[in-house]
């Protein structure tokens, strides 16, 4: 046979193969399902140099010729296919490799700015945080430990910690059959998410973290199991590649029994709870420096968002704290709606008090008796650090009204409650008025 014939033939041979390759593709039901255990159990038990020689061991070479003279000899199309293939392959590998375990947070935090209260604030963009829903405005409290520059390392840490802690409850087993009238003894199994520390001291069997001593919080020693990962970058490393200089919170299973009380009735039974059991499941690196990730530096921003059923103006949440001054719940409407409004006092006559909110709109709102003196002479002074409400103070307003109506006259069986905002960073400090 001459050359011709025989190139004539292996082309052949090789167009048969794929068109079975291809029918046998397409014979797959519709409906099948994809088993990737059981095709990486098969390519593992093939040699890496069979991925590659389909084609080579069907072509009548001699043995003594080299893989690349091998190749030479191969058609066009069939290289292709081999490059194609070996790409497919190869990114196929690395995808599983950088795979993370939880998608990557994304944030992008402005500039400080003057808020409504005088204050620095910032307009955060939040992706990927995990289940909470943050918001995107936060403003800098008067008392906070931290500086204007460090608001947005702050606001991404925190989504960080949202993103992890998703991660983990989802991750590891964690329920709460706790029932607050429930009169039987029973176990619950949390997945808990620690605070930011760093790791005192690691063995093989055991990790120490760092005790936080402004919370109060001694070190913990818990023991590393089979089973405990190690994760950064949100993927599983080995351990070695987390040191006790680097930012961590650890994930553990939080069991315990609670009984009830002795006490228990039909309409009321306490339970008291005792820890059974803790295991360590994962010890995560941080991407950021320690302090970024401190509770009170979190607690020193005050998120802003729309007041309920008042869009166009903004109401502060979050750590905000009030006292209250006025409380009435008489409103027996079925079509209204409870509303919010806050803003900072214009002026003060007895039993009314007008408020201007963020968006420049005045309100007025009428008690039944004088609680602004009253709470001035009787409470400031003696309970909340002589913080008295004046032109200038803030207050927060709720109230019912139908949806269809917008009044900026609120009083009488509408009034629900009013109180005055205060800043709350830690219960250590004393009442600061906002």
């Amino acid at each position: 046979m001459d050359e011709s014939s025989k190139t004539t033939a292996q082309g052949e041979i090789i167009m048969k193969y794929d068109k079975f390759t291809a029918l046998l593709v397409a014979a797959r039901p519709e409906g099948h399902a994809a088993r990737s255990d059981f095709t990486d159990s098969v390519m593992k038990a093939i040699n890496s140099t069979e991925i590659l020689s389909g084609h080579i061991r069907r072509m009548n070479v001699n043995k003594k010729e080299t893989f690349i003279m091998k190749l030479r000899q191969l058609p066009k199309f069939a290289i292709l296919a081999i490059t194609i293939g070996s790409l497919i392959i190869f990114s196929g590998a690395a995808y599983a490799t950088y795979q993370l375990l939880w998608p990557k947070p994304a944030v992008h935090v402005s500039k400080p700015t003057t808020s409504f209260s005088g204050r620095d604030e910032v307009i955060a963009s939040l992706k990927q945080c995990g289940n909470d829903k943050l918001t995107s405005r936060y403003e800098l409290k008067k008392n906070a430990t931290i500086t204007a520059n460090q608001i947005a390392g702050v606001v991404k840490a925190h989504c960080e910690l949202d993103a992890i802690g998703t991660w983990a409850t989802t991750t590891f087993h964690s329920d709460d059959n706790l029932v607050p009238n429930d009169s039987h003894a029973h176990d619950t199994n949390r997945a808990t998410e620690s605070m930011a520390t760093q790791i005192k001291s690691m063995t093989s069997s055991s990790i120490t973290f760092a005790g936080l001593t402004k919370y109060n919080l001694s070190d913990t020693t818990l023991a590393v199991t089979a089973n405990t990962r190690f994760i950064a970058d949100g993927r599983d490393v080995p351990a070695s590649q987390i040191t006790t200089s680097d930012p961590v919170v650890y994930i553990t299973s939080d069991v315990s029994h609670f009984t009830p009380s002795s006490d228990c009735t039909a309409q009321h039974c306490g339970m008291s709870g005792t820890q059974v059991s803790q295991t360590l499941q994962a010890v995560v690196k941080l991407s950021m420096p320690l302090e970024n990730y401190d509770q009170l530096a979190w607690q020193s921003l005050t998120e802003i968002v729309a007041c309920e059923e008042n869009p166009n103006d903004t109401c502060l949440t979050g750590y905000a704290g009030t006292i209250d001054l006025y409380q009435a719940f008489e409103n027996t409407d079925p079509n209204a709606r409870m509303k919010e409004i806050q803003g900072f006092i214009t002026s003060i006559d007895g039993t009314s008090v007008t408020i201007k909110s963020s968006s420049g709109s005045l309100f007025t709102i009428t008690t039944p008796t004088d609680v602004i003196s009253t709470y001035n002479k009787n409470k400031a002074s003696q309970y909340y650090n002589n913080q008295t409400v004046k032109i200038g103070s803030g207050l927060d307003i709720r109230y019912m009204e139908n949806p269809d109506q917008h009044s900026k006259s609120i009083s009488g069986k509408s009034l629900m409650t009013v109180q005055l905002q205060i800043e709350v960073l830690s219960k250590a400090n004393p009442i600061q008025a906002y």
